[in-house]
């Protein structure tokens, strides 16, 4: 009741907005106050920790100017609609949008092309207040402090072509500032180092890349950086300095094509020694610790590079077969990595397909048992998402080849009810990390719980807890960047993968155009997972829409049958 009665005063709100503007058929003499208001907002979101909840609602606004056109926004021409729309979930929203698309009104508000240059000339003059607010506050500073104060044009000019965070090049270098340049890189890599230094020392260049370059491509965690860490172990351990190095210069290849050749051969080197070093440290009984690590950059450096190699990127987690499981700490950054690649790559497998794999011991074991809770929660700065959540997603594809368990069902709420009530945090300070690094494990939170009751329940992507949960996801997922400073290797790749499977087209399209710079930016492994969800478009397509619940439909949908384009014999990477 409640629900019907928020939407009922939501659709109210937009009535009477609508009647009043009828009453102004002269737009240029309408009141803008609270348009303006919003549209301040809605152009600049707020990146504050504490205003998530408010940046969800301006992201649907936005979302609907865009889909719908922007003379939709003049619904908040009294002030009444924004909190309003803010007490609705997405499916109610859905039911005020396609109750509002009825009224003539409203179909001649957001087609009238008067409309939309209202809002294209409110726009501008919220920019241009902005810009005027700035320039008039430099100008008292200038008067109180002898301050000189450049035109706006000036000031524009000398600005860097982007913004740095507290690990960017700039303040880490592991070569002399002059021989190191900022380049405004905005995709995974971050730096890359000056061409005057080429010719150097190849090993120097390579750590200098990965220091200033590749490192800070990684996590926008601020205060924890595992590859980083990485380096000091390197010094103590051979195999992990050559797999450094071996990653290092796979990714610089990209940058230099004159040189390509002989880096790509430089990477062929490092990961052969890689592999020779380990094998002997592993023989000797020496440096464990180092040896995990070794082959997490391995396998890093096997996802990047191995779509068509004859191994798949898993057999690195062998070294936890090897080494004596009381020598290797199963909680250390490096084994969480490589198991939730390996947990999160499960969930493309069908269950026949599961029944007869042989799962590594890293799997296997139940490692998060003694770890305390509020630590099992915290987000993980190397993956995005908390090692609970982790464990809970490895526990629904479990469950999902147990065929026969009597207790399935039971098993399967129980997994559910730990998903809705999981609390990721994050002890990251600065606000617009936190926000990134919290939004990224929501962004696994919802997926995990569309995972669940898609391949458990059998609940379509036409059911309607399903619709809601995917659009949740789907807004979350395009309020995440992708580029800049604040793009890094956390974007949430899984929750894409199951955010494209169980929206419609149209949505499906909208984040594949979200996703084109990752796509077309630095080595990742987000067109391999594009390619797998565009082999399944025509099924996805022939899908019966009135059915909300059918057993075995995500097998059947990960079958390559259902594919159109041949499916590859390795996992599918979806970290």
């Amino acid at each position: 009741m409640d629900a019907d009665r928020r939407l009922a005063k939501a659709l109210e709100a937009a009535s009477d907005a609508l009647q009043h503007l009828s009453m102004s058929p002269d737009l240029n003499c309408l009141d803008c106050t609270h348009i303006d208001r919003l549209l301040g907002r809605v152009v600049d979101l707020p990146t504050e920790g504490n205003q998530r909840n408010s940046r969800r609602n301006l992201l649907v606004i936005r979302q609907w100017m865009v889909t719908e056109g922007p003379g939709v926004v003049l619904l908040e021409v009294l002030g009444q609609l924004y909190w309003r729309l803010g007490e609705l979930n997405s499916k109610q929203f859905e039911k005020f949008k396609a109750t509002l698309q009825q009224h003539k009104s409203y179909l001649s508000l957001v087609q009238d092309t008067r409309t939309v240059n209202l809002v294209i000339q409110r726009i501008r003059h919220i920019q241009k207040s902005k810009a005027d607010a700035c320039q008039d506050f430099l100008c008292e500073l200038s008067d109180t402090n002898g301050m000189k104060v450049d035109s706006p044009m000036a000031e524009m000019d000398s600005l860097p072509a982007s913004s740095s965070s507290p690990t960017s090049p700039r303040s880490m270098h592991s070569m002399d500032s002059n021989s190191s340049q900022e380049s405004g890189f905005v995709s995974l890599i971050k730096y890359v180092p000056s061409s005057t230094i080429w010719g150097g020392d190849m090993e120097q260049t390579l750590t200098d890349f990965y220091i200033n370059g590749f490192c800070p491509g990684r996590t926008v965690a601020t205060h924890s950086n595992t590859y980083l860490s990485y380096l000091q172990l390197a010094n103590m351990c051979s195999s992990t300095r050559y797999a450094l190095l071996s990653i290092s210069a796979s990714y610089i290849c990209e940058y230099l094509p004159s040189q390509k050749d002989m880096y790509h051969q430089a990477e062929l080197y490092y990961s052969t020694q890689a592999l020779q070093a380990l094998a002997a440290q592993i023989s000797s009984g020496q440096h464990y610790e180092g040896a995990v690590a070794t082959s997490m950059l391995l396998m890093h450096h096997a996802i990047i590079n191995g779509e068509d190699s004859p191994l798949c990127w898993s057999c690195h987690a062998n070294v936890f077969e090897i080494i004596p499981s009381e020598s290797v700490d199963l909680h250390s950054d490096a084994a969480l990595f490589m198991r939730a690649q390996l947990v999160l790559a499960r969930t493309a497998q069908g269950s026949s397909q599961l029944q007869t794999t042989q799962f590594h011991s890293l799997e296997q074991n139940n490692w998060l048992d003694d770890v305390p809770q509020s630590d099992a929660q915290k987000v993980c700065a190397m993956l995005g998402l908390s090692p609970q959540l982790v464990s809970l997603i490895s526990s629904v594809t479990s469950l999902a080849q147990d065929i026969a368990s009597p207790n399935k069902l039971m098993c399967a709420q129980l997994l559910e009810t730990q998903i809705q009530n999981l609390k990721q945090w994050t002890a990251e300070t600065h606000t617009a990390e936190q926000e990134v690094l919290l939004t990224t494990a929501e962004a696994f939170r919802l997926a995990a719980l569309i995972y669940l009751r898609c391949r458990i329940y059998g609940y379509t992507r036409f059911h309607p807890s399903i619709l809601e949960l995917s659009d949740s996801l789907n807004i979350v997922i395009l309020s995440l960047p992708v580029k800049g400073s604040l793009y890094t290797a956390l974007y949430p790749v899984w929750p894409l993968f199951i955010a494209a499977v169980t929206v419609n087209s149209d949505k499906r399209d909208r984040l594949y155009q979200r996703v084109v710079p990752i796509r077309e930016g630095d080595k990742n492994t987000l067109p391999a997972v594009l390619k797998r969800i565009s082999g399944t478009r025509i099924w996805l397509a022939n899908q019966d829409a009135t059915c909300q619940r059918r057993s075995g439909w995500w097998d059947e949908m990960l079958s390559p049958s259902s594919s159109t384009i041949a499916l590859g014999r390795n996992l599918l990477c979806l970290g």
